[in-house]
């Protein structure tokens, strides 16, 4: 018995050991931003219900008569990142048998961002998309999952198609589900406070620099930032005015372009509020070229050697 008894104790205490590694390996693999007070439009999670009051939403009863909860994401720096992700990347899916759904396509090789999301959430699934066109996706198509989405995303949404998109899938999740959910409509506009911008950047944002042959009134090295949309023009326009770039349309797209003297403002708010995909390495060799080309007037044949191995570094991680 004696035995026994101490054969159970080694292997809870050494369990509980692994356990502690494991978490102390993911701590350290992601680690999580801390800047203090964050200034930021974004709701604490709200789901309300038709007559209902503002100040009665911790809980609620639907027609099924059972007690919903709404979701609260504590941390609202993700909460931040991952709205403006989503609103970048993210589908609200119905089908024709009114069946709802939430995915995120990724590219496969970044697809630790999509296992962050689902660890950070503490739901959905992570799955391959397409082998072809090496995707991985996130999705939640569960009823509690769908109604934790709906708490996030709902008064928080800012591009008008989202908004409209998001708009119907609560319509559609009512019907599904005998809710009276609200739709309700953000008034408040993304600013450089928060992490929205970070999460849109990771999603539809990109980088790029040119190494001229001979420099011009621009100089030898042109730096560039820039975000593209189907549509949402106001919300581009405005995005636009926050980053001191320029809008342009082609083919049917907005496109912001902030160029190399106007990067400071990009560049200042990405050293604080850190993108979380692979863009991120991409970011740091952009702003390594920027600083190297700001901080020098006339730039020496080593100097010109460091921008090209730069440059190298953001066409392999970029293709």
């Amino acid at each position: 018995m004696e035995k026994i008894i101490y054969i159970k104790i080694y292997l809870s205490v050494n369990s509980g050991l692994m356990r502690a590694f494991l978490k102390l390996h993911y701590v350290r693999k992601h680690p999580v931003l801390s800047i203090g007070p964050l200034k930021s439009y974004f709701l604490l999670g709200k789901i309300q219900y038709e007559g209902q009051s503002a100040g009665n939403m911790a809980s609620s009863r639907g027609s099924s008569e059972t007690t919903r909860e709404a979701y609260i994401l504590k941390d609202n720096l993700f909460k931040s990142w991952f709205i403006g992700f989503s609103e970048g990347k993210g589908s609200f899916m119905i089908n024709k048998n009114g069946n709802l759904e939430f995915k995120i396509v990724h590219r496969s090789t970044d697809a630790s961002v999509l296992f962050y999301i689902k660890k950070k959430l503490g739901f959905g699934v992570v799955r391959i998309q397409d082998k072809v066109k090496n995707n991985h996706c996130f999705k939640v198509n569960d009823e509690k999952g769908l109604l934790n989405l709906i708490s996030i995303f709902n008064g928080n949404l800012y591009l008008d198609t989202k908004q409209k998109e998001f708009k119907l899938w609560i319509d559609a999740y009512n019907n599904k589900y005998g809710t009276t959910l609200v739709y309700l409509k953000n008034i408040n506009n993304p600013d450089l406070s928060n992490y929205w911008l970070s999460g849109f950047t990771d999603a539809v944002g990109s980088f790029t620099c040119t190494i001229k042959d001979k420099p011009d009134k621009s100089g030898l090295v042109k730096l560039s930032y820039t975000l593209s949309q189907n549509g949402n023009f106001n919300q581009m326009k405005y995005l636009a005015e926050v980053l001191k770039g320029k809008i342009h349309f082609n083919n049917g797209i907005y496109e912001i372009t902030v160029n190399t003297t106007k990067l400071s403002r990009i560049i200042n708010y990405l050293n604080i509020h850190s993108l979380k995909t692979n863009k991120s390495i991409v970011y740091l060799n952009i702003r390594k070229i920027y600083f190297l080309i700001k901080n020098n007037k006339s730039l020496t044949n080593e100097d010109i050697k460091l921008l090209t191995k730069y440059k190298n570094n953001l066409n392999r991680l970029s293709s």
